[in-house]
């Protein structure tokens, strides 16, 4: 065994350890023996996908790889968790679709096949096949008409056949049912239906008693596909009778029920756990609504800076027109952010109007507007009849934090706004994709020195790794536990980092696979911002101009 030459060859290697062998080794470096992916999810050639569009709602192929994905089976299924159906209960208004999309975001991400399955989507696609209206009284959990009663067992049959042929014949491992399901009686019909199949069934209950949530609520449910071109007033009628026609039938679930649910109370403020035995995937699932909120705010997604030689090996410092590029983009983004308050604030609360293009200079004293949400709060301090401040970054929905890798041009990037006061966080998740022996080399050079291992990249770009470098998939993995603190954050965050990095962020919140991400571009001329609706996010790209 070669001799340790240092302490700190030591420190590096491992007591007791050989020196480290510096000439890299060729192939793939993957740490692995034995074939990771089965071999039904082989990776096939990604087509053509539109980056501004969710693929929260996409059809999971069969062959389907997700990027936070630990391991394949023949099944499909994982966590030897078997199938399971998530079951939403709720009166309308209280945030049953919005919960629906983010589980079925997030354990796709995990790699479980999942899908939603939404009521309304199925009374509207009935609607337009049979060009008929919906009766009046469908909308309530009973009907008072046999139209009615008729019409609102069509759908549900449908949606029963379409979530037991997801089980059986698409591989499917867990299928979220949005509807009311208010009543004890559709409770228990359902546990036995799916209990028979040897399907696992959990209900969340969505409540909602906060009377600011539920005009959110309302206000987000005006601008569905429901009421396109309705006036406002006429929308606004229509949907609170159809939760006037419900909040009389309604039947809160209770352990008399004997079912296994989550109480889930104003989206997060509260959570209670019944008779939940069904281990490892469905607690995972329980902790990620623990830290799901309701979003009012904004993510924006921007470069770092450029510094001399711009390379990874040295961290340096922003050159100059790194430092302007910093300026621009401060900038730029409290005029998104501020512009976005004035919009919201309405005109009878004392809220500050300071102009949306000032100077940093004349931002110095205040950069942010105050939002009525804000002067509420701040008036209510020490009254315990009213939600006092919070302590944590992003926890309210007038917040704003930037983060940023600890790199030094990552990081001096967002100078500006650390200068104006505002909360700038390093975060060690988003240190960018290690490259390993190829840092800093073109593809060309790589091509040259490691041929056979730049065909096996090309073959894979996401999960390969070069010697000593970080994968695609080892990145996410890495970053799982930002995104979830990400799902925390009610109000604006801006994410400075590295291509690297903002291709996974992104790849998460618009429901990408892994054979989409490597391929996803961010460049210096553009500023992405991602904002959160119920049934998908959608994404807005603005051109950061340089002087």
């Amino acid at each position: 065994m070669s001799a340790i030459l240092s302490d700190d060859d030591e420190l590096f290697n491992g007591l007791g350890s050989e020196e480290v062998i510096t000439k890299p080794v060729p192939g793939n470096h993957m740490a692995r023996t034995r074939k990771r992916w089965s071999s039904g999810s082989a990776d096939k050639r990604p087509k053509i996908v539109n980056k501004l569009i969710d693929g929260v709602h996409t059809d999971v192929a069969t062959d389907y790889i997700s990027p936070g994905q630990l391991y394949s089976t023949e099944s499909g299924r994982l966590f030897h968790a078997g199938k399971i159906l998530i079951v939403l209960v709720g009166l309308p208004a209280t945030s049953k679709t919005l919960l629906s999309v983010a589980i079925t975001r997030y354990t796709r991400w995990l790699g479980v096949r999942t899908r939603s399955f939404h009521v309304s989507e199925y009374r509207r696609e009935k609607a337009r096949t049979e060009k008929g209206g919906v009766p009046n009284d469908y909308y309530s959990a009973k009907p008072g008409s046999q139209e009615g009663g008729n019409y609102r067992r069509e759908i549900l049959r449908k949606m029963t056949k379409d979530m037991t042929e997801f089980f059986d014949e698409k591989r499917g491992q867990l299928a979220v049912y949005d509807a009311l399901n208010i009543l004890k009686e559709d409770r228990s019909s359902i546990e036995k239906v799916f209990g028979k199949m040897n399907i696992k069934v959990l209900f969340i209950e969505s409540v909602v008693t906060d009377p600011l949530l539920q005009k959110r609520n309302v206000d987000l449910a005006l601008k569905s596909a429901d009421y396109k071109g309705w006036a406002l007033q006429d929308a606004e009628q229509d949907y609170m009778s159809r939760l006037k026609a419900n909040k009389h039938l309604y039947e809160e679930m209770s352990p008399e029920e004997n079912l296994s649910y989550v109480k889930y109370i104003n989206f997060g403020e509260k959570l209670t756990v019944n008779n939940n035995n069904y281990g490892y995937l469905i607690n995972k699932i329980v902790f990620f609504l623990m830290n799901l909120r309701d979003k009012r705010g904004r993510v924006y997604f921007a470069r770092c800076g450029t510094s001399v030689k711009d390379k990874y090996i040295d961290d340096e410092e922003l050159n100059e027109e790194g430092l302007n590029y910093s300026k621009v983009l401060t900038d730029l983004v409290l005029d998104l952010v501020n512009k976005r308050r004035l919009d919201a604030n309405d005109g009878t609360s004392a809220v500050p109007r300071t102009p949306s293009a000032a100077s940093l200079k004349e931002r110095s004293k205040s950069p942010l507007i105050a939002t009525s949400a804000s002067l509420k709060r701040t008036e209510s301090t020490g009254n315990a009849l009213y939600r006092q401040p919070a302590s944590g970054d992003g926890v309210d929905d007038d917040s704003f934090v930037v983060w940023t890798a600890p790199r030094k041009r990552t990081y001096d990037t967002a100078k500006y706004f650390a200068e104006l006061g505002i909360s700038v966080r390093q975060r060690n998740q988003l240190q960018q994709l290690h490259p390993g022996v190829v840092a800093d080399m073109s593809d060309h050079e790589v091509k040259e020195k490691f041929t056979s291992e730049y065909q096996e990249y090309l073959r894979d770009p996401y999960h390969f790794r070069f010697s000593r470098a970080e994968s695609y998939h080892d990145l996410a993995v890495r970053m799982e536990p930002l995104l979830l603190e990400m799902e925390r954050m009610c109000g604006d965050i801006l994410i400075i980092g590295h291509e690297s990095t903002l291709r996974v962020l992104y790849g998460y919140l618009m429901a990408f696979s892994c054979s989409e991400i490597p391929r996803l571009t961010f460049t210096r001329d553009e500023l992405i911002e991602i904002s959160f609706g119920p049934f998908e996010n959608k994404v807005n790209r603005i051109p950061i101009v340089m002087d």
